[in-house]
């Protein structure tokens, strides 16, 4: 059974009241009962008794006459008379004898024997005198008369024994009225564990319930005391907490649903910048901070964030700035959150991830410094040799002829530039269409490989093609995937003529996937390869996997866009492209084009 203070409390107070009360009542009655009650009664006999001791000595005959009365008269106090010549030992012969319970009490008593015996006058009171102490209080006299020449003996004897007797009865009235106060103190906890603990200790529970977020118990309201009044103010408490609860869940899911789906990470320090709340976008962060810390930590332009926490809490102060990592670039946002008495209450670090932001505006400047390049040369050479044929310094037909056609070919590489990039724009806008045709993917790849034999032979590639021996039909866009095929495989020839390798080749592959219902085209070359870093962005625009390559050819360092366009183009027909690479053994980009493609009608 659960204890409850209050109640016991309650109940030891209340019980020790009544306790010292009765205590304190009884040590009264029994001081004023000894002091008064009982003195009272031992001085009344004793006087009567000392009275009657003088009044004899006055008139002797008075005691002959009416001694006999006097023991009617008191009950308690009781006479005795003899003569000189009676014996002692004999009462029966004294001319007044005690009473016989009188008698007897005197007999019990060896001294008082012993002072009748000593036949001298005597007064004894037991409550003053040490030597005659009783439990039973009583007054003992000895008087001797002279009458008529004779002398006798007067005996006195008081007996208080019913003083004792009440002592006792009230004693028992004081024992039943403790036991009776037990067990009414009994009842009375009863009465408080009912109407006081057992609702507190409900009212305690269902604190503890509410502490829990459990809502689903409510206290019993009866009558209008004040512990009713207290339950139904509970239960109206558990209903705005409840109501107050389901709030605060919904806006913290809600609060949780946008720190996990925004791209701004959050990270929350406490005053002593120990983190306590993140989002994923800051996980990742600090992920990406720590493994990436020991390679630039020791450059100069290194920001320690642990460095400007501290900073942020010593100085209250906000401040933003950018870290660049080895493959990362974050915009980094730190703010102090200050309450009302200037105290750091926590701070508030945002981190904005801009790698792929930053990465494009410097492709996007590499892509500008390489168009510029791109089209100054075949500029230069077509104005130079423009100039030569009217100037006359061609001095031949033939020498004309040559100029014009290497004015001819530089402007088809300016055009092709320029188609490149406006294909790349119309892609990127949705403005891009397809019409398909049934095409024979046996001999158009045919076609593609004899398209390119002279140039894989002007630097030693050999153009191989493994195809099924069944034939494929599949409705593509033929000029579309004509674009697809001269990136990939002009890229393939270049990249393994730069190679030093005693076996260049490039292979067109092309085959069935029954399982995935995949009609997949490969373009496998042995050149150089793509650095397993770079592979993730060769499709982005602008995008140059190693710009320290030089190609042999007139084409050199391309514009960087030729692999997205060509990317756009899978997609549209609702294919994929992957890559396979290498460093130093070769590339394959691999071309995935659903087998239930339908004509455009």
């Amino acid at each position: 059974m659960k204890l409850n203070i209050v109640a016991i409390r309650i109940w030891l107070i209340t019980t020790g009241l009544i306790l010292l009360s009765l205590i304190a009542t009884s040590l009264f009655y029994s001081h004023f009962y000894s002091t008064q009650i009982k003195a009272n009664y031992l001085n009344d006999y004793e006087a009567f008794v000392q009275n009657l001791g003088e009044l004899t000595e006055e008139d002797p005959s008075y005691i002959f006459t009416y001694l006999e009365e006097a023991n009617v008269i008191h009950s308690k106090l009781n006479f005795a008379l003899r003569s000189e010549n009676q014996s002692i030992g004999e009462p029966s012969e004294w001319i007044l004898q005690f009473s016989s319970n009188i008698q007897q009490k005197i007999n019990d008593d060896p001294q008082l024997m012993d002072l009748i015996e000593a036949n001298q006058e005597a007064h004894i009171r037991s409550d003053t005198n040490p030597d005659y102490q009783s439990k039973v209080p009583y007054i003992f006299q000895i008087d001797e008369i002279t009458y008529q020449e004779q002398t006798y003996k007067l005996y006195a004897f008081a007996d208080l024994s019913f003083i004792s007797s009440v002592e006792k009865m009230v004693l028992i009235a004081i024992i039943i009225l403790t036991l009776f106060n037990i067990f009414l103190s009994y009842i009375y906890y009863l009465y408080l564990k009912r109407n006081i603990s057992e609702p507190i200790n409900a009212m305690t529970n269902i604190a503890f319930d509410y502490a829990r977020d459990d809502f689903s118990h409510q206290l019993p309201v009866s009558g209008r005391d004040d512990l009713s009044e207290l339950a139904m103010a509970m239960n109206k408490m558990g209903h705005s907490l409840e109501t107050n609860r389901t709030v605060v869940r919904q806006e913290k899911e809600l609060l949780s649903h946008i720190m996990t789906s925004i791209d701004t990470g959050i990270l929350y320090y406490d005053s002593d910048q120990t983190l306590i709340l993140s989002n994923p976008a800051g996980d990742l962060f600090l992920t990406q901070y720590q493994v990436e810390k020991g390679q630039f930590s020791g450059k100069d332009d290194y920001i320690d964030i642990e460095k400007s926490l501290r900073d942020a809490a010593e100085m209250k102060t906000f401040s933003q700035f950018n870290i660049e990592m080895v493959e990362f670039y974050y915009e980094v946002t730190i703010m102090p959150l200050i309450e009302e008495d200037d105290e750091i209450r926590g701070i508030l670090v945002s981190t904005k991830d801009l790698t792929h932001e930053h990465r494009l505006d410097k492709m996007r400047v590499d892509f500008i410094n390489n168009i510029s390049h791109e089209l100054r040369t075949p500029l230069v050479m077509v104005q130079g040799y423009s100039e030569a044929i009217i100037d006359d310094i061609a001095e031949s037909i033939e020498e004309k002829k040559e100029m014009a056609q290497i004015i001819s070919d530089e402007s088809m590489r300016m055009n092709r530039m320029v188609n490149e990039m406006l294909d790349l724009s119309r892609m990127e806008a949705g403005f891009i269409e397809i019409e398909k045709d049934a095409i024979n993917l046996n001999k158009y790849l045919g076609t593609l490989v004899s398209r390119f034999s002279k140039l894989a032979g002007e630097v030693d590639v050999e153009l191989k093609l493994d195809l099924p021996e069944e034939e494929i039909i599949l409705p593509i866009d033929k000029d579309k995937m004509d674009q697809v095929f001269v990136n990939l495989i002009n890229n393939a020839i270049r990249h393994t003529g730069m190679t030093d390798k005693a076996a260049k080749t490039v292979t067109l592959r092309l085959f069935e996937d029954d399982n995935l219902d995949e009609i997949i085209m490969e373009v496998n070359d042995t050149g150089t390869g793509i650095p397993k870093e770079d592979v993730p962005y060769i499709f982005d625009r602008f995008f140059k996997a190693d710009k320290s390559r030089k190609n042999y050819s007139d084409n050199a360092s391309g514009t960087g866009i030729g692999l997205s366009v060509v990317q756009s183009i899978i997609e549209a027909h609702d294919g994929r492209l992957s890559v396979e690479s290498t460093l130093g053994r070769g590339s394959s980009f691999i071309i995935h084009l659903p087998s239930d493609q339908e004509e455009t009608v």
